[in-house]
């Protein structure tokens, strides 16, 4: 395994977002600051936060020796997370990218064992398990998936699914090369974590480990729709499955046009990709029409009459 004292490693870059997250962005901190990996880029934001979050990273950080390798960046105004993202990358240097958030906590071997992988198998993308803690950082007795049970992290699954193992943004790492061939994912879209696997089956391949190695926090102010379903119930629930299952639909319209353009540009080698894989898309796409169907009806029968 990739150790701090492996001269020969390849440079990684942690992005770490924050934004509005005073109550948990130190354990963030700290967390990103106690990597066993070396060489590290690690590339901290605070998107303008209107509470104590700046201040508290900034007093983190002072809580540790002196870093050459660490970069605090205060943004002037509130740029959005996909806007961040975007310049961060653009100022990366590293091989192999993490984007973490403020919220949750990378436990110490996270990168090492992740660049492991990615390292030895020659893939494009690794992503992780994850132990689900509370706003207290207290246990959840949960995992992202079961440690103990095998993880579905094939193409296939992700273009008859929609989803795989992979497709957890909280504990995903990549290559540099993924941003430079097909950039960052447009904003309407929100999280990466299914393109961004996607992405990597074209390039080298994905992987998944099933180890946790975050703490993926559960909280009020989690944006994640899963959770969102979990915890809510009615028309609530309902409106965010719909959110779901267009985001799924829009996804697969994206994976067929991205197929078609690398089909476009090197047909030997896509050729049998697109087959295989544009077949999975159509299915993905009738299931998730029908799933939208389904709980539009719902949501208009629940919907108050509007008188004429």
């Amino acid at each position: 395994m990739t150790t701090m004292f492996d001269r020969s490693a390849p440079l990684i870059t942690i992005i770490l977002l924050c934004y509005n997250q005073h109550k948990f962005v130190a354990e963030a901190v700290n967390g990103v600051l106690a990597q066993t990996y070396s060489p590290l880029e690690i590339l901290i934001f605070d998107d303008c936060s209107t509470d104590q979050t700046a201040q508290i990273i900034e007093r983190t950080l002072a809580e540790h020796p002196p870093r050459s390798d660490v970069r605090f960046i205060r943004n002037p105004r509130n740029m959005h997370s996909n806007l961040v993202v975007r310049m961060a990358l653009g100022m990366a240097k590293g091989a192999f990218i993490f984007v973490s958030h403020g919220d949750d906590v990378m436990l110490p071997e996270m990168v090492a064992e992740m660049a492991n992988v990615w390292i030895k198998e020659g893939v494009s993308l690794v992503a992780a398990n994850a132990y689900y803690i509370d706003e207290n950082s207290e246990p959840l007795h949960r995992t992202y998936r079961d440690p103990d049970q095998p993880a579905d992290d094939s193409f296939e699954a992700l273009a008859r699914d929609g989803s795989n193992a992979c497709c957890f943004g909280p504990a995903i790492g990549f290559e540099r090369a993924i941003p430079e061939k097909f950039g960052w994912v447009p904003r309407e879209l929100g999280a990466y974590d299914i393109m961004y696997p996607f992405y990597a089956y074209l390039l080298k391949g994905a992987r998944f480990i099933n180890k946790p190695l975050l703490k993926y926090r559960v909280h009020g102010q989690n944006t994640s729709l899963s959770l969102r379903v979990e915890r809510s119930d009615g028309v609530d629930r309902l409106k965010a499955e719909h959110r779901i299952y267009i985001g799924h639909i829009l996804h697969a319209v994206l994976m067929e046009q991205e197929l078609d353009k690398l089909l476009a540009e090197a047909p030997e080698r896509y050729a049998p990709v697109s087959a295989r894989i544009k077949p999975l898309l159509a299915i993905q796409r009738a299931e998730m029409a029908n799933k939208l169907l389904g709980v539009s009806r719902q949501l208009a029968a629940l919907a108050p009459a509007t008188p004429r």
